[in-house]
Order: structure tokens, then sequence, then C-alpha cells
């Protein structure tokens, strides 16, 4: 069996809800991958994680995970301030990583981890899986064909439910609707319309000025092609609308809710009329596995890259500026 055959095996560090409710069950059913290696945060919850998807090798911490000869790839969902020196001492180890997003916390922090991964040799994935799902992806190629000519202004919101902020949730300076959804916005608005954020401004609630971790953001930026975007992330709203909306000066693209319906439909209204698509909502997490699997034996997936996720924490802190200073910033990256 060459290597391109060979399933990828996975170690995971940061056993929370997201790892074991979503991206080990992908692991496991993927037939690319197998589950060998888990670390959590405390022997109990490694051992339990262990038993529940029958994982090998239980770690008692990083250093040996990543030392784990049976280990070609590390799934990192640990809190977010830590990413950084976790990709550093993964990359050091020749692993292969997955970083949940955040990817980091600091625009200098995000370009230590992608030269660490570059000089290393290894696959750096960010797990922005969205990405993946079909309507998603429709959306970028219907934007990419022209049909909608000089893009104009973008609009995307995206709704989470309030969880009980316990142990790293409580740090605002790490925790926040801004991290766990707000990064996916800025990613997704970037990769659909081709063009990066050049300057933003923005507000939260609770105000992050006061030290508070935010349950509801709105951003107003422009890209690139001066096109305006609003980033709307909350988990105050009962009954969000989810979608996304594309004006260009020949056509407009518009989503129904992309989260929390059994069916995405994306329209496209120009003078002569309106033309509808449908798709089955994705199994993001496993399309997210199969993806880097496929970045690992050396093809392009849509995942973003470090390049692209440097560039996002850049958008990220400039945000955060824009917020503290109330004045528009200039993404610097």
């Amino acid at each position: 069996m060459n290597n391109s055959q060979k399933p990828v095996r996975w170690g995971m560090v940061g056993l929370g809800w997201v790892a074991s409710d979503f991206v080990a069950p992908g692991i496991v059913k993927s037939p690319g991958s197998e589950l060998v290696a888990c670390l959590g945060s405390t022997a109990e919850k490694t051992r339990a994680f262990a038993d529940k998807f029958k994982v090998p090798h239980a770690h008692k911490d990083l250093a040996a995970l990543a030392a784990d000869p049976d280990v070609d790839a590390i799934y990192i969902a640990l809190p977010n301030a830590i990413h950084h020196a976790a990709v550093l001492e993964i990359a050091r180890a020749g692993k292969h990583i997955l970083c949940e997003k955040p990817f980091a916390m600091k625009t200098e922090h995000a370009r230590e981890m992608v030269k660490a991964c570059r000089d290393a040799g290894v696959v750096l994935r960010i797990a922005h899986q969205i990405r993946l799902d079909a309507a998603v992806v429709r959306a970028r190629e219907i934007v990419q064909s022209g049909r909608l000519g000089r893009l104009t202004e973008v609009s995307l919101e995206r709704a989470s439910a309030v969880g009980s902020r316990v142990s790293w949730r409580q740090d605002f300076e790490q925790s926040g609707v801004m991290y766990d959804v707000g990064v996916h916005l800025f990613d997704l608005i970037q990769y659909v319309t081709g063009q990066r954020f050049i300057e933003v401004s923005a507000f939260t609630h609770p105000d992050r000025r006061d030290k508070k971790s935010d349950d509801t953001m709105t951003v107003l930026g422009r890209l690139e092609g001066d096109c305006h975007a609003l980033a709307k992330a909350t988990r105050e709203v009962a009954s969000a609308e989810n979608n996304l909306l594309i004006e260009g000066d020949k056509a407009t693209l518009i989503t129904s809710p992309l989260r929390f319906a059994k069916e995405h439909v994306i329209t496209v209204r120009d003078a002569n009329g309106s033309t509808e698509e449908r798709f089955p909502v994705s199994p993001a997490y496993e399309l997210q596995v199969q993806a880097f699997e496929t970045d690992v034996r050396g093809g392009r997936s849509l995942l973003p890259d470090g390049e692209d996720s440097l560039y996002i924490v850049a958008v990220t802190n400039a945000v955060l500026k824009a917020i503290d200073e109330r004045r528009i910033v200039t993404v610097a990256p």
C-alpha cells in the first residue's frame, strides 16, 4: 500500500464538545482516517474519550502526543490563547496540523506559526469548515463566474446558541461571539468574494471595552474592490436570518438561512427575473476531515492554509482595535 492509500492517523488535543460531537465522529466515519491518539485537559477526560472512541493511545501531555510515532496529524481544539504554543510544538515534531479557529490571537503569533509549519514541511490548515458547505461553494462559483458583475455589497449573518461560560471562556480576551462565530464570517466573506478586507469599523454588545465577552458583533468593512461588507454574529437573536446576500451591478445573490435549516437555497435575481438552486445541508465536519486528507496526500482542498488565516487574524485584530478606539482601522497583515 502506498502513502496515498494509507489512512491518515490522527491525534487530537482538546476534547471539548466540538471535538467529541463533530470532529472525532467525522474522523471515525472516514475510510481515509484513523483516530489513534488523544489528550484532554485531565487524565479522566482523556481516558473517557479514549474509551468512547476506542482510541489506542491516551497521552499525558502534548510532548508525548506530538512524539507518538503512530500519529501523522494532530487536530488542535485547545483554548484559543494556547493555539500558538501548540502549533509551534507540533510543527517541530513534524506532524501535520488542523487547528481550530481562531488560528491565533495576535498577527505576529500567526506569522510565527505559519513559518514554523513551512520550515517543518508540514501541512497546516485551519478549521473553517463552513467553506465546504455545498451552497457556500456554489455561491463562490457564481461570484467568480462574473454573473453578478462588479460586487458592491455583501452581508453575512450567523447566530449561535448561548452556552454557559466556564473556564477559559470567561476570559474576554480569548472568548466571545467574535471568536466563536465572527472569525468564520471574516473568512467566508473573503472566500466567497475573492476580495480581502482593507478597512473595518465595529461595535459589540456587551462592549469589549468594558472587558466583557461579546454576545453580538457588527462589523462594517471595505474590501479590495471597494465592495462594502457587513458581518453580523450574535447569540442574542431568537430567530436570526442566518443568510448571505451579495449584490453586484448586474445581479444579486441571496441564500436562504445557512444554519438551523434542512435545505439551502440560492436565488440569483437580475433584470431577466430569478433563478433558484437547492442544496441539502452538507456534513461540514465530515467534509473537513476528507478535505484535510486530500491536503496531506498532496492535493489542495478548499480549507484555508496558514497564509489565509494569518490575514483573518489581522482582520480580527483590526476589528478589536476599531472597537477599542471607535474609528475606522486599516487591516495590517
